[in-house]
């Protein structure tokens, strides 16, 4: 690191955790980053625990800024610690991660190697060996997550976008609004819609794999509070498609319109009409979901724990759009799927991949039309809420879907003639014949 590098704002909105709060602090100052370079702002949203007298008295090597505000929202903490941040960067950090000592340097390095950007990085979930099944089940998901994020080849789509630990340009920031104020208590999803909207401002994102933040907010997670959760990502699924309307057709709101098993139907209707009642079953079968788990009996449990959490999904809906004409409106109003189109173009793999790679590189487009000669290889659509695809995307888009196809259409058409070109085999691989297209 040299004196070039650009100052950062550390900021953590904190609510009434005053220990995971100063384990935040702590590994901030083993950072192995210029310390001078960084700054830490805490917004204390609404602390009545002993989160300010802890802050008043603690010693730091950084510069610590301590704002105390009623914020009623981690959007409007994490705004207003942007809007008094002075470094050039920010970095969001949730109040339960411990920063790795390399976290603010890769942050920065990720920045500097792709100015622009948005850049998420890990934070999995510090489980202190736990061995049930929801544990087991969230740190598979994290690790799955990030595990896809890094690989160079993912496409990232708004979901990707995390807050946990976040990083911007300060001005960029600026520039995007902020985070979604409108997104209160008892929603989720803000970091979706954050980065939904840096999509379409066509700003990429990227991972900085090292910067790696330990997440101990599942030391106390359970069940009950992944449903409450489920509920809130309901709510916040309306809140999504209410301000872009081109997600609607994609969003689980719609799996409510018409449900298509008889008993989903007729929960829908008890919902609507006697919904205390049914949340009564729901809390006796949460009940024995603790049953099957002492009985080891891991598929049912996972039957019967993902039937819960759609149950609560909807009910998330309902709080937000009360009636089923309000699901069957809110769904009519959005496009149909037919009509979430984008800029496609129409490309020749007999030309070479590189070749194609590289046109798509210069244009980005939101489809592919894929030929070889003049046989189709397939089609690839739009996807809403996805970044533009890159050249990088191309050849796991074939290896995984269209291998098929294109075996077909090389065996019709043969590998293309050139200086460079490798001559047909009688038996090949698939992989083989892909990367002989050059």
């Amino acid at each position: 690191m040299n004196r070039e590098n650009p100052t950062v704002s550390v900021i953590i909105p904190s609510h009434n955790r005053s220990f995971s709060l100063r384990r935040a602090l702590d590994a901030l100052q083993l950072q192995t980053y210029p310390i001078d370079l960084i700054e830490v702002t805490v917004v204390a949203d609404s602390c009545t625990d002993d989160t300010l007298a802890m802050l008043k008295d603690y010693q730091t090597p950084f510069k610590l800024h301590v704002i105390e505000e009623k914020c009623r929202t981690p959007s409007i903490a994490r705004n207003t610690g942007a809007a008094s941040a002075t470094g050039k960067l920010l970095i969001f950090i949730d109040d339960d991660i411990e920063p790795t000592p390399p976290l603010v340097e890769s942050h920065v390095r990720i920045h500097q190697q792709r100015p622009g950007c948005a850049v998420i990085a890990p934070y999995p979930p510090k489980l202190q060996g736990g061995n049930r099944f929801f544990d087991v089940g969230v740190r598979a998901w994290w690790e799955e997550k990030f595990y896809e994020m890094s690989q160079p080849a993912h496409r990232h789509t708004y979901e990707d976008l995390l807050t946990g630990n976040l990083s911007l340009d300060r001005e960029l920031f600026a520039s995007t609004g902020g985070f979604d104020v409108g997104f209160g208590q008892g929603t989720a999803h803000v970091d979706y819609e954050f980065g939904l909207r840096l999509l379409k401002a066509n700003i990429p994102f990227a991972v900085a794999a090292d910067a790696v933040g330990y997440h101990y907010e599942h030391d106390t997670n359970n069940l009950d509070r992944s449903f409450r959760r489920a509920r809130a990502a309901g709510r916040s699924d309306v809140l999504l498609g209410q301000r872009h309307p081109e997600l609607r057709p994609t969003l689980h709101v719609g799996d409510y319109e018409t449900p298509y098993s008889l008993v989903d139907r007729i929960l829908v209707a008890l919902v609507f009409y006697w919904p205390a009642a049914v949340d009564w079953l729901a809390f006796g079968l949460r009940r024995s979901l603790d049953l099957l788990e002492a009985l080891r009996m891991r598929g049912t449990w996972r039957w019967l724990n993902g039937k819960l959490r759609g149950y609560w999904y909807f009910r998330g809906v309902v709080d937000e759009l009360k009636t089923r004409s309000g699901i069957s409106s809110f769904m009519q109003e959005g496009p149909a799927r037919a009509d979430l189109g984008g800029y496609e173009i129409e490309i020749d793999l007999q030309q070479g991949l590189e070749a194609a790679e590289h046109r798509i590189d210069l244009e980005r487009p939101a489809g592919i039309y894929l030929y070889y000669g003049k046989l189709i290889v397939g089609h690839v659509p739009p996807q809403v809420g996805a970044e533009p695809l890159r050249g990088v995307h191309l050849r796991t888009i074939l290896a995984l879907h269209l291998a098929e196809p294109l075996a077909r259409a090389i065996a019709v058409n043969g590998l293309p003639c050139s200086s460079e070109s490798i001559e047909p085999m009688p038996l090949v691989t698939f992989e083989e014949r892909v990367l002989a297209i050059k």
